[in-house]
């Protein structure tokens, strides 16, 4: 019986030291053994983020849906507005009511009452100088006025994918009901940047605003961005503009547009202090550029290019296509990460030519999303492209989306999990094995036992 106890009490531990192998193995080789996300920099500014305009991807967030006062980087909405209701040498004429509500302390150009000036000038006063008085002439040249004004922002602002700000008026003067958040001015940015004169304007160090019914000589608007000044500490290669503001409340607010390579970003950075703001951007900047890349997906990921992939059929159609990858997607990635290392999601929707998209993750970070389209075997291929499209379309479908999703685990998460079932069944068969032989051994002892008893009670006889 003692020997007997000895075998079970065996056959437990032996149990417990193939458990702790199996966690050993689960852990070790199956643990996340992926790189690890960039290490973000440290910046004063209270609110903030680093977006890709293309791709939606955030790359670094603080707060970024915080409300916040903007002060005058409202401007960049009043500038996109004017830029989509009126032509550039349409005439803009400042009115009493407008002059007279400046203060001594409002950014402005000097204009007088009844002063005429085309919309093209007023487009570099109001993003250069950033005039308040020429905010107001655009609002009102556009609605009627600035109440009609903030209307018409409001409801453009949501067509952005900026839900959670609310504007009171035209050039960012503090209002308790006028905010923003980092977040919306990005998507607001976004969609600005798609005009060729807002770059021209933004990009501008300068520009002199010709002599008119007003004014006798002309008036030279200098830019308040100062890391596009070459003659600036300030100064970044890889900036193209972007918009200034200050209010007490406000702090120092900064959106910047920069491009380095083909890759593009925009830095939204709200109370900050003072020229800080410029450093803030430039860490965001640096910290984007030198730690991730944008990739073309279709040239790195062929996992659903193939007209076999049953779990993708699409519900839209019952054509026999190939399935591929939309050629223009891009999404922006840590550069010591691959493709393999991401986490995808597919949405099944019928938009734009397509019946699907793909989201990238990495952890909790969305990377971007491609597009999935069904082709015909034998037509003629898509147009090759590999640059990638500045469009604020995927970053409002990132932000917007209400579609069914289905889940798709990576190649790499399905290796994973096959060969942890794989090693579970070979660890149970070995414990069974082992089981079994403790069982054989201990069932051979007791008949060996039971003989030598039986011979002791023929002898006692």
């Amino acid at each position: 019986m003692k020997k007997f106890i000895t075998y079970i009490i065996s056959f437990v531990m032996l149990l417990c030291i193939i458990g702790q192998v199996t966690n050993i193995y689960k852990t070790s080789v199956f643990a996340d053994t992926k790189p690890t996300y960039p290490k973000a920099p440290d910046i004063v500014g209270k609110s903030a983020i680093l977006m890709n305009p293309v791709t939606g991807t955030i790359l670094y967030e603080k707060d970024p849906h915080k409300k916040m006062y903007p002060a005058s980087i409202t401007k960049i909405m009043t500038a996109l507005l004017t830029l989509e209701n009126c032509k550039m040498n349409e005439e803009i004429v400042y009115s009493k009511k407008n002059i007279e509500s400046l203060t001594w302390e409002d950014s402005n150009i000097e204009c007088k009452v009844g002063e005429k000036m085309t919309v093209k000038d007023g487009l570099y006063a109001l993003m250069l100088a950033s005039a308040n008085e020429t905010a107001t002439a655009l609002a009102e040249h556009i609605s009627g006025s600035t109440e009609n004004f903030t209307k018409l922002m409001n409801d453009r602002a949501k067509k952005a994918g900026a839900t959670n700000t609310h504007f009171a008026n035209a050039n960012g003067l503090h209002d308790n009901n006028h905010y923003v958040t980092a977040y919306d001015m990005a998507m607001i940015m976004a969609d600005a940047i798609q005009y060729p004169a807002f770059l021209d304007i933004i990009h501008s160090t300068e520009y002199t605003i010709p002599a008119n019914n007003k004014r006798k000589k002309p008036y030279p608007s200098v830019q308040r961005h100062m890391m596009i000044h070459p003659t600036s500490q300030y100064y970044d290669a890889d900036v193209i503009g972007g918009k200034t503001g200050y209010t007490d409340q406000a702090g120092k607010c900064l959106v910047t547009y920069a491009k380095r390579g083909n890759v593009p970003l925009i830095s939204v950075v709200l109370k900050s202090d003072g020229d800080v703001v410029f450093d803030d951007t430039k860490k965001l900047l640096d910290y984007g550029f030198d730690n991730f890349e944008f990739i073309n997906v279709s040239e790195h990921d062929t996992t659903f290019n193939t007209n076999t992939y049953d779990n993708l059929v699409s519900p839209f159609t019952t054509n026999d296509k190939t399935i591929t990858v939309d050629k223009d997607a891009f999404i922006m990635i840590p550069k010591n990460v691959s493709i393999s290392d991401l986490d995808t999601e597919v949405s099944f929707h019928l938009t734009d030519g397509s019946f699907a998209s793909i989201t990238y993750k990495y952890g909790n970070h969305i990377m971007g999303s491609a597009k999935l389209k069904y082709t015909d075997s034998n037509s003629e291929s898509e147009k090759d492209d590999s640059s990638p499209k500045e469009t604020s379309t995927i970053k409002k479908e990132l932000s917007t989306k209400s579609v069914e999703t289905t889940t798709a685990a990576t190649k790499k998460t399905n290796t994973k999990g096959n060969s942890y079932k794989l090693l579970t069944i070979i660890i149970f068969v070995f414990v069974v094995i082992i089981f079994a032989s403790i069982l054989a051994a201990i069932m051979l002892h007791r008949r060996k036992l039971n003989k030598i008893r039986a011979m002791k009670r023929r002898r006692n006889r």
